[in-house]
């Protein structure tokens, strides 16, 4: 937790019109004196000067509006006869009906207006569980995260300011971001001021919203008005802390197209535009409480200038200073060193309204973020060398709205039974494109690791014997050539592209020299190195890192080994229709969404060894068959020596040296040994390798899909057949991976209507999901195995029990020549070769001699490591899934209200189910990896709500709900014990759980100066998992698929959050202090949000283990229960203050200027929000105070 001020000026004056999610308009237009109802009145909605829409009453008195952009609006009603009324400020949010009454006073200022300002009802007839926060409130709020502003409804955990929630007992990913109707991918990336509405749905998903588990967190940007309006915003940081946050925001909005009025003048807009965007730079966007230690700047360049000291036993050689420093040479920061980011994001729109009736809208979003990302292992010495991420993300879309029927008022309109009829197109694209790289070297591979120029002087090795020339016959006796050898080893310290990589070497060698050290070929102390093999004391060849701090942090020049792009895009089609008929609000839908990912990554570093493999490794023996005795030239006599060529063996060269040779002017088949560490970076290229040397039998310096190995955008969409048969013209095989494209489609039905005050919403969502790829038939086995029922001559003389189906796989003693059926299997139930059910695989391995050995119909092409795509692999299934949903609310009283929810919801697989065809390729030596599993299915979750809201004064009211929710088919890791080739880790659909709770909120509307909403949730969130990997250490232990239920790690039980809002207002409204005869604090005010948390749970260990360290592999000991233990409560207010002037430039010209002064964590509490297991303690894992590590440094 930490402390942020922010310092602001601000020049705002927005207008809005949005197009997202809609909303509707009801109510009753009665006479004021009579209660009457008077039937076809004018009833229109008005925004920034701009009349959007408008309808007449029934006979009732009745009237409907919709579509609604969400927003605020005037609503005005009119008859003759009567005064005009006009409500300002009606707020309408997303899939809601917002009810509001008008009454009309006959003969009364008939030429006036009658102005009543919108008082949102303290009980929401439409009730949905959640919350929506309009423009007003947003910039009212200490933050600008959209994640946090949603935190403040009732029912969702966030760990900390800025990050991802969880809904309810969900996960995070069950959680579902739109921007204007646009499932989100990548940033959300819009200003917010140009936000108009967030809404947060935690429960009652009306039927038009999928895909999501957990909820949804709906994000409406403002719309253009009829008169030009534009704003500034300035805020800093920078006068009151380290993280340095600056940002530079805008907005303007107007109209490009005005309609002229039969009298010449110009009226409403048809074409309006608005435009807001932000620049925003900070140096930490995460502050820690306690501060980040580092070593001192000037300890640091003493460090990269003398990185080594001599052991005390000289031939141990060195020891690295690094690990020598106290508690003098470090120093505690407030910011992190190189977390800079910077971003800048617009949001824009046009909308046209050629006609009273149809409407499209135009617009986008785009955001760009450029960042040196926070490493907790480079934070101490290497923070220089912090990575470089960047993202981009464009959002646009298009949307038809086409209204049916007459707005004019008529007896036919008003009686029709089919009114207003509307239907909306809607298409929208988004791409997302993500980079990370090392700053300097961005996507230069070959410097990564690159320490400077190595040269390599060798001489022959001899040793007594005899050769035989193979064609003369004759033998030679003496001193024969037995092999190559090294003297000499040298390093041009002057040729670098890494200084700190270089440091290292060149002290290395320095020290090397001056204490006089022996080379490990065995030569004197002389202080030459003559080998590669020399550097392992501490020097650095071409690809390596300096070795650890303790296995805390990485020693200084550790710089960051990555380099890697990626790619998404979201193409989605639209289609929705609605109308009234009498009282039921009857809409449809359809939507089409196809994804397309790619992503190409590698280490660059690991380059460097690969390449020293493949290099020489045809002419590492001699010609034996060809011996060059020594002869002196002019006496002709055989000088007792013989020496040999380097033979050239053809098919041991790897495709990287014929690509190399050639590259430096050499024939493909010369024998000139190579030395790669002489070669500089601009002499290589990826594209010299082969993808199955980049692949490297199975440890890839690669990972890539959607892109070709080498990292170039793939044209084509190769086919899993593909990858494991295709070849390019050299016969190398190309390994070809197609982008991951999953279809998506749903459609909907939906009945919404309202019988009086009572609200139902009964809907029908189907949802069906396509993977789009292929998928193991069995995914037991990578090679096609006979069943029962097949006809070969060993099964046919076997004895089959009667227990066993035709389509049981049988089990053998011997894959390659079987002899005896050992056992058979069912999908995933086990049977010895009695036929009985077993609950192991293990015992029909045993009867294999250790390893199951399927009866494989090719044993020989199973050997080879051949797939045969077409028996093994099949189609994705598409999985269709029915959702019903059913909410409703009705008043008890005028006073208070009931409503209930039931829902069924499913979410595609959010992670780990795309196709890695780069498994299979190499699955028999990946005994025990984990594994993608392109045949998950989809996620669901069933849930209920009931709740009760009552006004308890004319300014307040409460609202209590208990709501349960069913976890089902969550992904979590599963051990497939008994497949074939190798045992494998991978995902299945088997994790559930439960969540029951309720929450208490509370809403006090303005009351003198003060309105507040407050909110307390008690929730008991238990599942078999709290993500897509936590049971994966015991799933390495070898146990099988256990399913406990514990407390999810995101299991809140008390969780209080409450906005309070102090505000004086001006004018005859002003109740503050006066000074000088001015309202000092007019339009002023404070907004304060605070929330506290009980601890999120965690599992204690009873053993010490070094957890604060890296790469160690000790085993914890669990001490109780797993998740048995919690975290403190956590404690957080944030606060915004502001003032308001309105400065008058002319008698017509005027703007607003906010002044606000923005504290986030007010109290600077440092909440605790992690721990080591074993201590409970956030800054001390235990591991120096115990005997083992008390042992280790007694023996320094």
């Amino acid at each position: 937790m930490f402390k942020k001020i922010y310092s602001i000026v601000a020049l705002v004056c927005f207008s809005t019109f949005a197009f997202a999610q809609t909303g509707t308009l009801k109510g009753v237009i009665l006479d004021l004196m009579t209660g009457e109802p008077i039937p076809f009145a004018n009833v229109v909605i008005e925004k920034g000067g701009n009349q959007l829409a408008g309808t007449t009453t029934d006979f009732d008195g009745k009237y409907t509006i919709k579509p609604i952009e969400p927003g605020n609006y005037n609503v005005q009603a009119t008859f003759v006869g009567y005064q005009t009324v006009e409500i300002t400020g009606v707020v309408i949010s997303a899939n809601k009906i917002t009810f509001q009454d008008l009454k009309l006073q006959e003969g009364v200022a008939l030429g006036e207006i009658k102005i009543i300002e919108y008082k949102k009802p303290l009980l929401d007839q439409d009730n949905l569980s959640g919350e929506t926060k309009t423009a007003e409130e947003i910039v009212a709020l200490p933050t600008r995260s959209v994640a946090s502003v949603a935190s403040t409804t009732a029912g969702i955990y966030q760990k900390d300011e800025g990050d991802a929630v969880n809904m309810r007992g969900s996960r995070e990913n069950a959680t579902s971001y739109y921007v204007d109707g646009i499932k989100v991918r990548g940033a959300i990336g819009v200003p917010t001021s140009g936000i108009e509405q967030i809404t947060v749905v935690t429960g009652g998903l009306p039927a038009q919203y999928g895909d999501a588990t957990g909820g949804i967190i709906s994000v409406t940007t403002k719309g253009p008005s009829n008169k030009f309006f534009g704003g500034i915003e300035l805020e800093s940081s920078s006068l009151f802390d380290k993280y340095n946050y600056n940002l530079l925001g805008f907005g303007l909005s107007g109209p490009i197209l005005k309609k002229r009025n039969a009298d010449g003048t110009k009226g409403s807009s048809v074409i309006g535009y608005f435009l807001s965007g932000e620049l925003r730079n900070v140096d930490d966007t995460d502050p820690s409480a306690i501060g980040r230690w580092k070593v001192k700047d000037n300890v640091l360049k003493d460090l990269q200038a003398n990185p080594f000291r001599i052991a005390p036993n000289a031939s141990a050689g060195f020891l690295s200073n690094s690990d020598f420093l106290t508690e003098n040479d470090f120093e505690n920061v407030q910011a992190k060193l190189n977390s800079n980011e910077r971003r800048f994001n617009i949001s824009g729109k046009l909308d046209f309204k050629p006609t009273n009736t149809t409407f499209l809208s135009l617009g986008g979003t785009y955001y760009a973020r450029t960042s040196r990302d926070f490493s907790g292992w480079r934070s101490m010495f290497s923070y220089a060398n912090n990575r470089e991420s960047s993202q981009t993300t464009y959002r646009l879309f298009g949307k038809l709205t086409q209204k049916f029927g007459s707005q004019e008022a008529d007896e036919e309109n008003s009686s029709a039974t089919i009114k207003n009829a509307f239907f909306t197109i809607q298409g929208d694209y988004t791409n997302n494109k993500y980079t990370f790289v090392d700053s300097d070297h961005q996507f230069d591979l070959f410097k990564y690791g690159y320490v400077g120029e190595f040269k390599t002087f060798k001489r022959n090795i001899y040793n007594g014997g005899s050769a035989v020339d193979s064609s003369t016959g004759i033998i030679y006796t003496g001193q024969i050539h037995s092999g190559w050898g090294d003297t000499l080893y040298t390093f041009d310290e002057n040729k670098y592209t890494n200084v700190d990589l270089a440091n290292y070497t060149r002290a290395y060698y320095q020290m090397f020299s001056d204490y006089g050290l022996s080379s490990f070929v065995g030569a004197e102390n002389d202080g030459i190195i003559r080998t590669a093999a020399d550097l392992r004391g501490q020097g650095l060849r071409n690809g390596d890192l300096p070795a650890s701090v303790y296995s805390l942090y990485g020693n200084h020049g550790t710089m960051y080994n990555g380099s890697a792009k990626q790619e998404n895009t979201q193409t989605t089609f639209k289609a929705a229709g609605s109308a009234d008929i009498k009282d039921h609000e009857l809409s449809f839908g359809f939507e089409f969404e196809q994804r397309d990912d790619s992503y190409w990554g590698m280490g660059p570093m690991g380059m460097w060894g690969l390449m020293r493999q493949l290099t020489n490794k045809h002419i590492l023996q001699r010609d034996l068959s060809n011996p060059n005795p020594v002869i002196d030239e002019l006496t002709g006599v055989y000088q007792d020596t013989v020496n040999y060529d380097r033979l050239y063996v053809a098919e041991e060269q790897s495709w990287f040296d014929r690509n190399l040779r050639e590259n430096l002017g050499l024939q493909v088949d010369n024998r000139e040994y190579i030395n790669i560490d002489q070669l500089s970076p601009e002499e290589f290229d990826i594209r010299m390798f082969s993808a199955d040397e980049l692949l490297n039998s199975g440890s890839s310096l690669v990972y890539y899909f959607g892109y070709d190995i080498h990292g170039n955008k793939l044209s084509s969409n190769p086919t899993l057949k593909d990858f494991f048969e295709k070849k390019d013209a050299n016969g190398n095989y190309l390994r070809e991976i197609a982008s991951f494209q999953p279809i998506y489609t749903a459609g909907y039905i939906q009945d919404k209507f309202a019988i009086d005050d009572l609200i139902f919403n009964i809907g029908l969502r189907i949802d069906r999901y396509d993977a789009n790829q292929k998928v193991l038939g069995d995914k037991y086995l990578l090679h096609e195995a006979y069943t029962a029922g097949n006809t070969t001559d060993f099964l046919n003389s076997a004895d089959i029990p009667s227990t066993i189906g035709n389509d049981f796989v049988v089990y053998v003693d011997d894959a390659s020549n079987p002899s005896s059926i050992v056992g058979y299997r069912d999908n995933e139930t086990w049977y010895n070769a009695e036929g009985l059910q077993i609950s192991d695989p293990l015992l029909v391995a045993e009867a294999a001699g250790g390893q199951i050995q399927p009866y494989l119909v090719n044993p020989e092409g199973a050997s080879a490591g051949e797939v045969d795509v077409d028996n093994v692999f099949e189609d994705y299934e598409p999985e269709t899934i029915f959702m019903p949903r059913i909410a409703f609310s009705f008043p008890i009283s005028d006073e208070a209200q009931f409503f209930a929810h039931y829902d069924v919801l499913t979410q595609r697989p959010p992670q780990s189910n795309r196709l890695e065809p780069v498994d299979y390729l190499f699955m028999a030596d990946r005994v025990g990896a984990l594994l993608n599993n392109p045949d998950l299915k989809s996620e669901k979750t069933v849930d209920y709500e009931l709740g009760f809201a009552k006004t308890l004064s004319l300014r307040s009211a409460l609202k209590i709900s208990a709501f349960y929710k069913e976890l089902r088919d969550m992904i979590q890791v599963v051990n497939v014990l008994g497949a074939y080739p190798a045992q494998y880790l991978t995902y299945g659909n088997i994790d559930f759980g439960t969540v029951k709770g309720m929450s208490v909120n509370f809403d006090l509307r303005r009351t003198g100066n003060v309105s507040m909403t407050a909110n307390y949730t008690l929730q008991f969130a238990d599942g078999t998992g709290s993500s897509a990997s936590s049971g994966q250490s015991l799933v390495n232990t070898g146990q099988p698929n256990l399913r406990t239920t514990i407390p999810l790690a995101f299991d809140q039980r008390h969780a209080i959050s409450a906005s309070v809002d102090y505000r004086y207002g001006q004018g005859k409204d002003y109740n503050g202090p006066v000074l000088f005869g001015k309202n000092i604090l007019a339009n002023a005010g404070a907004n304060m949000v605070l929330s506290a948390g009980s601890g999120t749970p965690y599992s204690k260990q009873s053993n010490i283990t070094q957890e604060a360290a890296s790469g160690i592999n000790d085993r914890s000991t669990l001490e109780g229960s797993l998740n048995g233990s919690r975290l403190p409560w956590q404690f957080r207010i944030s606060a915004k203050f502001n003032k308001e002037f309105e400065i008058k430039w002319t008698d017509k010209k005027k703007s607003n200027v906010n002044l606000y002064v923005q504290i986030q964590n007010l109290l600077n509490a440092k909440n605790i929000i992690s721990v080591y297991r074993a201590t409970g303690n956030p800054e001390d894992d235990g591991y120096l105070t115990s005997s083992a590590a008390q042992n280790a440094i007694n023996a320094q």
